[in-house]
């Protein structure tokens, strides 16, 4: 299975080339970025179930936490001191404190699960500086159809593409 790789140094020159190979109706199966680029997402209209369930994750913490914090103070474990009451204004720092930690500790697992990452699984793919400051684009040329080959090389070459290869 070969693969046609783009390599771009610019994020703009990349914009620019994703636009005109959605407009072009090219099959982009991967582009790797070293960091996240919005305008990428809305190009390729990908979106993220992330968001909503972080704020379900936030609505399990804050009453997770809330339930472990009176089972403590007011059921299993009461204090009187001084008279002030079992429910304290601790209670706010420490609701937030927690909910936040749920709320963050879940949301991590839940991208690794979603992404597939774990520990030890080797890369699907590896290029010379796709972790460092380049940015990828990957397509199958399994994928392509007629003359769409030598289209997306010269949309490539077009917008600027530091380096054209095939691996």
């Amino acid at each position: 299975m070969s693969k046609i790789v783009a390599v771009y140094n610019d994020d703009r020159k990349l914009m620019e080339a994703a636009e005109q190979l959605k407009a072009a109706n090219a099959p982009v199966e991967e582009v790797v970025t070293p960091f996240v680029i919005e305008e990428l997402l809305e190009v390729f209209h990908i979106k993220s179930n992330i968001p909503l369930l972080a704020f379900f994750y936030g609505l399990f913490g804050v009453t997770s936490v809330f339930a472990g914090l009176y089972y403590t103070f007011v059921i299993d474990y009461p204090i009187n001191i001084g008279g002030k009451p079992n429910l304290s204004l601790t209670f706010p720092v420490l609701m937030f404190v927690g909910t936040v930690l749920v709320t963050v500790l879940t949301t991590v697992v839940t991208f690794f699960v979603q992404a597939k990452m774990f520990p030890g699984k080797e890369p699907e793919f590896s290029y010379p500086g796709i972790n460092d400051d380049k940015m990828v684009v990957l397509i199958d040329k399994s994928d392509l159809t007629g003359d769409m080959e030598n289209k997306v090389r010269q949309i490539f070459e077009s917008t600027g593409a530091e380096k054209i290869d095939e691996v």
